[in-house]
Order: structure tokens, then C-alpha cells, then sequence
């Protein structure tokens, strides 16, 4: 049903003249005349009784003019609610993002720009390094923060906020723990600490090490870097970790050695090409001007 009838009958029955409501309405008196009688039609009643140029509501009208004017009301309260929907979906920004953000430029980034933009709100949720292209790719967030090591795909972009390299984690102990720098292949005979698959970290790694020339001895795999530092700070084996990820975990017991071969990551904030919200947009030229400028 076309709400414009609904709300001319209601017109019609408060003037009672074709001539007002259609200045009401900015049309002419045809018009008014013919919304009315297309809204008989629709409804089956005669809602007006014209009679030497006056009309008054039928029986069936007056019984009709209270669910006309709810039926208004509530379209008119349905339409307010989604421009309000609308408008906070466009000034509401959700970034997935892996556990470590925090150490790394990124987050920096988004407290900035909250304090540039308080009109838009950021939901910042963190999930393991290997869902968060797929959680983009199926919409669930606006836009990702996470490592990158290889090409992306053709229908997302990507905007780096720094690089990363992997550093051999070790017990200050350690025979090798004075070096400036570890070759891959000399820590072939320790148990290896490592992040496990989840992280997108753990492949890297042991291919790395087959680059080296041996498969390591893994007897842990894990999803927390504090846990792992704290195993290695126990003596219970070495690992191999991203370098800004691990510098807030050292202590007098640990030490962080940049190793060779090395794999360097770009962590970056990533969203789909094409049409994206207000929110992303703004953040997005926010980010731009910020790492290519």
C-alpha cells in the first residue's frame, strides 16, 4: 500500500477540502481526488460521502482513520529507526585483529584516529592469525590488522604499517645467548617453542628450517607468546618468534638474537576493494596519510 494515500486521507479528513489538503500536499485538487479513490479501491469502502460540494468521512472512513494514522506513525518510526541503524552502521568501524596488535604501530593508529574522529565508534575483536583473511572475505569485519608474508589476494588492499623479523628467542644460558646474530642451522639440536598453526607462524618457521638443512625438534606448539617466553626462560627449549612481538616479554633470564636465514613480514591493516562503509573510508585516507605521506 502506498503510505502518500494513507497520509492524504488523514489530510482530507482533518479539512474536509480538496482545495487545502492539496496545498497541504503540494499537488493539485485531481490528484487528491484521484489518491483518494485509489485508496477506496484498495480498501473496498467508500471513505468520503460527497454532496454538494462538501464531503464528510462514510462510517467505514471514521472506522478506518485511527489504523490510518498508526499505520503512518509506524512507518514514519520504522523509517527514523533505520536512517538511525543506517547512520551508526556507516560511523561504526569493526577491526578483527591477531593477539599482539598491541606491540605493534597499528594500534597506536586506531587511538589516534578515535581521538581525530570520537564520532565514530572502532570494535576491536582478536582471533588467531589464520581466520582473519576469511572472517574479511565473508564481511564479518570492516576491515583486519594482521601479518603478512605472501602476495594478497586481487580483491583485497592493503595499507603496511611496518615490517617484522623473526628473532631466536633463547635462556640467557645459552651457549649461543652473547651472539650478535645466529645462524639457523646452529640451534638444530634444541627443542623448539613455537606458535602453533592457528598463528600462521608455525609453517614459516619450519620451512625455514628446512632451508637450513634440518627439521626441527618441536615439543611445543602454542598460541601465547607469554607462555612461550616463560618456557624458555624455564630452560625448557628455544624458539623462533617475531621480534616486535616478543621485545615487552624480555627479561634477565631471555634474549631475543635476529637470526639467518630470516623471513620479514608487513603488518597491515587489509580490507575488500569496492564499496566499503563511511567509517572504513575515512580511517582508510586517515591511514593513507599517515604511512604514505
Amino acid at each position: 500500500m502506498d503510505i502518500h494515500k494513507l497520509e492524504i486521507f488523514i489530510d482530507l479528513s482533518e479539512t474536509l477540502n480538496y482545495t487545502e489538503t492539496a496545498e497541504h500536499q503540494f499537488t493539485t485538487q485531481g490528484n487528491i481526488s484521484k489518491k483518494i479513490k485509489a485508496l477506496e479501491k484498495d480498501l473496498a469502502v467508500q471513505l468520503f460521502r460527497r454532496s454538494h460540494r462538501k464531503i464528510t468521512l462514510t462510517e467505514a472512513g471514521i472506522l478506518a482513520l485511527p489504523y490510518a494514522k498508526e499505520i503512518v506513525i509506524s512507518y514514519h518510526t520504522l523509517k527514523d529507526n533505520l536512517n538511525s541503524y543506517q547512520t551508526a552502521k556507516n560511523l561504526s568501524l569493526t577491526i578483527y585483529t591477531h593477539p599482539t596488535m598491541s606491540n605493534y604501530q597499528g594500534f597506536s593508529s586506531i587511538m589516534n584516529f578515535l581521538k581525530l574522529h570520537p564520532e565514530i565508534t572502532v570494535h576491536l575483536q582478536e582471533f588467531e592469525s589464520n581466520e582473519l583473511v576469511s572472517y574479511l572475505i565473508e564481511e564479518k569485519s570492516d576491515l583486519i590488522f594482521t601479518r603478512i608474508f605472501d602476495t594478497l589476494e586481487k580483491n583485497l588492499e592493503q595499507i603496511v604499517t611496518e615490517n617484522d623479523q623473526l628473532v631466536a628467542i633463547l635462556p640467557s644460558n645459552h651457549p649461543l645467548a652473547a651472539k650478535k646474530e645466529i645462524y639457523l642451522a646452529e640451534l638444530q639440536l634444541d627443542h623448539f617453542l613455537l606458535l602453533g598453526k592457528d598463528t600462521n607462524l608455525l609453517h614459516p618457521v619450519i620451512n625455514l628450517c628446512h632451508e637450513a638443512g634440518f627439521e626441527p625438534d618441536i615439543t611445543h606448539e602454542g598460541t601465547r607468546v607469554d607462555l612461550i617466553m616463560n618456557m624458555v626462560s624455564s630452560d625448557l627449549g628455544i624458539s623462533i618468534l617475531m621480534k616486535k612481538a616478543v621485545q615487552h616479554h624480555l627479561n634477565s633470564k631471555t634474549v631475543a638474537i635476529p637470526i639467518k636465514p630470516n623471513l620479514l613480514s608487513q603488518l597491515s591493516f587489509i580490507r575488500k576493494k569496492g564499496a566499503n562503509s563511511k567509517a572504513s573510508n575515512i580511517f582508510w585516507h586517515y591511514l593513507q596519510n599517515m604511512y604514505y605521506h
